[in-house]
């Protein structure tokens, strides 16, 4: 602060803003734009930074001695809420995690999801990653019921009180694998095994 008073002199009062020590700066001539060099060295740009930095620190420390007690408690408050929304959003982040591993999911799985899925409400997140959950569940079991409907749906039965002789399908059998037809093979196997089970 004292360098810029000695620098606008009688044009330095009290309570200054930005615009004003610029405008007093362009008043007085300091600088004359035509002497400046086209380049600057690595040392003149360090020294003119670390006085930047310094003279930023002060404006920072004018402008929070000129802020009044309220305005103070105020960036404080939006400091706090600033804090507390980032640890909920952490808090829910974990408790999408957990929902997530406890249903069986690798990291990999679930990763794209948490952006969709976390907000800064635990509860609204938990909800969403369940709701999730029970979604890909449901997926599963819908599939794997169309594979073993689709696997078994050619398997029938042999009709009740006929007996079935385990060397009477080895031809049947050997003509479906031959055929590719696994779906018949299937059948058949099926139906060889329980002619064996029902002999013994």
């Amino acid at each position: 602060m004292e360098f810029i008073k000695s620098l606008l002199g009688e044009s330095f009062r009290e309570g200054m803003t930005l615009e004003d020590i610029d405008a007093a700066l362009k008043a007085a001539g300091v600088v004359n734009p035509e002497s400046l060099p086209k380049t600057v060295s690595k040392e003149v740009f360090d020294k003119t930074a670390s006085e930047l930095a310094k003279y930023k620190r002060e404006l920072k420390e004018i402008k929070e001695s000129q802020m009044t007690a309220e305005e103070k408690l105020q960036a404080e408050i939006a400091k706090m809420k600033e804090s507390q929304m980032a640890y909920a959003k952490e808090l829910a982040t974990l408790r999408a995690k957990e929902i997530f591993l406890g249903a069986g999911l690798q990291e990999t799985d679930y990763e794209p999801l948490l952006e969709i899925v976390v907000s800064e409400d635990e509860e609204v997140t938990k909800s969403r990653a369940k709701n999730v959950v029970s979604l890909i569940e449901a997926q599963k079991k819908a599939t794997e019921a169309t594979v073993r409907t689709k696997l078994l749906g050619d398997t029938h039965r042999p009709p009740a009180g006929t007996e079935v002789q385990p060397g009477s399908l080895d031809k049947a059998i050997e003509a479906a694998r031959e055929s590719g037809d696994y779906v018949a093979l299937a059948s058949l196997l099926r139906q060889q095994q329980m002619a064996t089970q029902v002999q013994k």
